[in-house]
């Protein structure tokens, strides 16, 4: 009996995030990729199939670099693509500058983005720019995509602006995150907690720094999925970048936690099975 089967892949790059999807009609979904460095584990996974949906959860280099580096290389001719779904702030926002910090809001428009702005003429004709609310069938998964780019939170742009989607099978559920942090969270909690519920989760912005309790509280997941090397898994609840109170009040990150708080979020809320990059490339079936 043909299964659905999620490949969670390893870090070949440090806390990058890649997932390949497998149906039963041997199409794939995959979401992200890394960096160009974990390109050619991703090719081992997807093994020349059709890809009837890539999709990119926001603009940073850990999550997207890979799909761009393979279109400078060969415009993607190593992989049969069908859709592209994203939704990615306008580059054009760079001339806002009544944003708060507009130096960081800057350095993050000024990241991956351009890079992929180049090569986008290239897999324009595949693009599906995806909005809230919208659902997409493959085979026998359905994604739901639950949360999408919002123009006024600017605060932490690119993670932010991570597209939340629901896949699920008839069997089981995954709610992925991307990068979202605790702005995006509430944002996403307030418009959609009543759609979160979902078996398993990957978590956000690789379990640190990310969305609140509450969100993975209306989640209420028995499987997670940390997407961390070893030192980011077992990252204290105060990291040494957040030591200094005050300036991560004032820089508007005092309610960003490392990865030993999210852990203990995880259990409170009775989490069963703890799936993580560090351990190698995780089979999962769906």
């Amino acid at each position: 009996m043909k299964q659905t089967v999620m490949y969670q892949i390893t870090e070949t790059s440090p806390f990058m995030m890649s997932f390949v999807i497998i149906t039963k009609e041997d199409n794939v979904i995959i979401v992200d990729g890394g960096r160009a460095e974990d390109m050619d584990l991703l090719k081992q996974y997807v093994g020349g199939r059709h890809i009837s949906a890539w999709i990119l959860t926001h603009a940073h280099g850990d999550h997207i670099s890979g799909f761009v580096a393979e279109f400078q290389k060969n415009g993607g001719a190593d992989f049969d693509i069908e859709k592209i779904y994203y939704n990615f702030p306008p580059f054009e926002i760079i001339h806002n500058h009544d944003v708060y910090n507009y130096d960081y809001f800057k350095s993050e428009l000024l990241g991956i983005l351009p890079a992929f702005n180049e090569v986008l003429p290239l897999f324009e004709d595949k693009v599906h720019i995806t909005q809230q609310g919208e659902s997409v069938y493959i085979d026998e998964v359905r994604i739901d995509f639950l949360y999408a780019y919002h123009s006024y939170l600017t605060n932490n742009l690119m993670n932010d602006s991570s597209l939340v989607f629901k896949l699920s099978t008839p069997e089981k559920s995954v709610l992925f995150l991307g990068d979202l942090g605790p702005e995006g969270g509430d944002v996403l909690y307030r418009e959609s907690r009543h759609l979160l519920k979902a078996d398993m989760v990957q978590m956000a912005h690789h379990g640190h720094m990310n969305c609140g309790m509450e969100v993975y509280a209306a989640i209420a997941p028995e499987i997670c999925l940390w997407c961390c090397p070893d030192w980011l898994y077992n990252e204290p609840e105060i990291p040494h970048y957040q030591a200094d109170y005050d300036e991560a009040r004032r820089v508007r990150r005092d309610r960003m936690y490392g990865t030993s708080m999210t852990r203990k979020w995880m259990e409170q809320l009775g989490a069963k099975k703890h799936y993580v990059t560090k351990d190698g490339t995780n089979k999962i079936i769906l």
